[in-house]
């Protein structure tokens, strides 16, 4: 039997012919997507698409503000917006 883990229907399953000529369920991973940014949902770009925990480690994120959160157009709207903001007030 399958690990407990495994055996949720939200895993993708695949039949695999062996060499030894055995067919075989293989569970496979399910596809990530790009992160998206909070605001207008576009890809948020100097973020790869991330699938394991181990290629997730060795990856570094933006070091701006909100990176790794919102697009950098959605970033210059919100610091104009801000701004002005504090002159008119």
């Amino acid at each position: 039997m399958v690990r407990p883990a495994l055996r949720s229907r939200t895993k993708k399953r695949k039949i695999v012919r062996t060499p030894g000529g055995r067919h075989v369920l293989r569970i496979l991973d399910k596809k990530h997507d790009y992160p998206k940014c909070a605001v207008c949902g576009a890809p948020i770009r100097g973020v790869p698409k991330l699938t394991t925990r181990e290629e997730r480690g060795g990856v570094k994120m933006p070091t701006r503000i909100y990176g790794g959160y919102l697009c950098h157009r959605c970033l210059k709207l919100g610091i104009k917006v801000a701004a002005r903001k504090l002159a008119g007030a």
